[in-house]
């Protein structure tokens, strides 16, 4: 067996614990997070047919055949009526999935905006704990609402192609303001020169210096760089007298391999700025808050209302169909009587004993 090689069985196990919300996946949890073990998280995303997952194929063998242990993670779009999902992403894969030292898993989006599942935060934790060394996570590819990749990735290189409008594409600011790499996926059609330079001019309205690092002194023009206060925080401002970074757009090939290793080593470089900066632990830190007020409020929302209250979805829903109501007043009355029974739930639980959770991982 090669070194560094996947115990596929124990791993999957683990996951589906992890993806089902299972009782026993609450250990596994505490454990993982316990470790606070990093590893670079990298966000692909970008419309459909633009060739994320066969590009995918190519960047988690680029990282293996490196030593790396990689997993990558492709999230499927669900079905908004049964929650099934088709999980085919990783049959585009069939490269990387037969390398010892990469682990391909599909993960149903689960109806969730932003095209990532909730599980994919806790099993990006989880893989870290087993020792893996990367993860390469790959949204669901509904285009402009693939945004929440953002928080949870290290790196998001945004994937594009000639051929779906390409200077309207080009300029969303949506787009522009997620990515620290943007790829141009299918290099060998027509206009994918067209694509890139649509990007670059793009960029250049909000970025200053090269693309890649740049020290201060290499900020030319007098433009605003960075004024979004969340790109700042991101990618630097050479105001502040220290490196920044503007993100490059890189020309590749999923089919054959053409420039993967050059965004493979733009990846690494803006992470390894990253870290040297200081601006890792801030981005983690933004992506925690999130999950954290992600699952407060599912949890909240997921307490059930007695069965006679004044105050229920359906009495509501129809007050404000009368116009008795707004659905802003609707909502705050809805987890007003949620929050009651939530204190009432409480009262009676609080005096039952608690049982051992020591963390076994």
């Amino acid at each position: 067996m090669m070194e560094g090689a996947i115990d596929i069985r124990h791993v999957a196990r683990t996951l589906s614990l992890v993806e089902n919300r299972r009782p026993e996946a609450q250990s596994v949890l505490r454990d993982a997070y316990a470790m606070a073990r990093r590893i670079p998280v990298v966000g692909v995303t970008g419309p459909p047919g633009a060739g994320k997952s066969t590009l995918l194929d190519r960047l988690a063998l680029h990282w293996a055949e490196k030593g790396e242990r990689v997993v990558v993670i492709a999230v499927d779009p669900s079905s908004p009526f049964t929650g099934g999902a088709v999980l085919g992403d990783r049959f585009r894969m069939d490269r990387a999935s037969a390398h010892p030292r990469v682990f391909v898993r599909s993960l149903s989006s689960r109806g969730q905006v932003g095209g990532l599942s909730r599980a994919v935060q806790d099993v990006v934790t989880v893989v870290a704990a087993l020792n893996f060394d990367r993860v390469i996570v790959e949204t669901v590819g509904s285009g402009q609402a693939d945004v929440e990749v953002a928080t949870l990735a290290d790196c998001v290189v945004v994937v594009s192609v000639p051929g779906l409008g390409d200077q309207l594409q080009a300029g969303k600011a949506g787009i522009l303001e997620i990515g620290d790499i943007y790829a141009v996926n299918k290099r060998d059609l027509p206009g994918a020169d067209t694509v890139a330079g649509h990007l670059n001019a793009n960029l250049d309205l909000i970025y200053l210096g090269q693309p890649g690092i740049n020290e201060p002194s290499q900020a030319q023009g007098h433009g605003a760089l960075n004024a979004n206060a969340a790109l700042r925080r991101r990618h630097g401002c050479a105001a502040e007298q220290l490196p920044f970074w503007r993100p490059p757009v890189v020309k590749v090939s999923g089919t054959d391999g053409a420039g993967v290793e050059m965004l493979g080593n733009a990846v690494d470089d803006f992470i390894g700025w990253q870290r040297e900066s200081g601006r890792e632990g801030g981005r983690r830190a933004e992506w925690l808050q999130g999950h954290i007020l992600r699952l407060a409020s599912g949890r909240l929302l997921a307490q059930s209302l007695p069965e006679n209250a004044a105050c229920s979805l359906s009495k509501l829903a129809e007050s404000v169909k009368q116009g008795g109501m707004t659905p802003y007043q609707a909502a705050g009355c809805l987890l007003d009587a949620l929050f009651i029974a939530w204190q009432e739930q409480s009262e009676t639980t609080k005096d039952v004993p608690a049982r051992d959770e020591t963390p076994r991982f």
